[in-house]
């Protein structure tokens, strides 16, 4: 019991283990929040994209988010060779910026086309790669 002098009077009263924890996680995440690095601001300024370490023309780097696209993104989505999934095609897609790319991915996105966010699954570089797939199929 904690007693507690509040406007002349004292005051006890209990809080019982349960609330002492839920205390104590809820805290202990809004800290976490507070202190992940975030890609965006809520004012939706201009992003500090970590920019790839690889030119994204690399054939190597290219087959490899070819093969991370193949095992995470076709499947439900975005369809074999990015064509015929339940997301949009990328197949022949020109008009579709880097930048915007990796934000996406990272990032996923709410709406009509639900996408979910793999910047926690997957470092800048293998983001990159992805992206590196996607605009290689938009040449084809």
């Amino acid at each position: 019991m904690t007693t507690r002098k509040l406007s002349g009077t004292t005051r006890a009263f209990s809080i019982s283990a349960g609330l002492r924890t839920v205390v104590f996680a809820g805290s202990a995440l809004v800290l976490q929040a507070l202190s992940t690095p975030v890609l965006a601001n809520a004012e939706g300024a201009a992003e500090a994209l970590p920019q790839p370490s690889f030119e994204l023309t690399d054939p190597d780097r290219i087959a490899a988010g070819k093969k991370r696209f193949n095992k995470t993104c076709a499947g439900y989505c975005h369809g074999a060779e990015g064509v015929g999934g339940r997301a949009p095609d990328f197949k022949g897609r020109k008009d579709l910026p880097d930048a915007e790319a990796f934000k996406t991915i990272f990032h996923g996105r709410r709406g009509a086309d639900i996408m979910p966010p793999w910047g926690q699954a997957f470092s800048p570089d293998q983001i990159w790669e992805l992206v590196a797939y996607i605009k290689f199929l938009g040449t084809q």
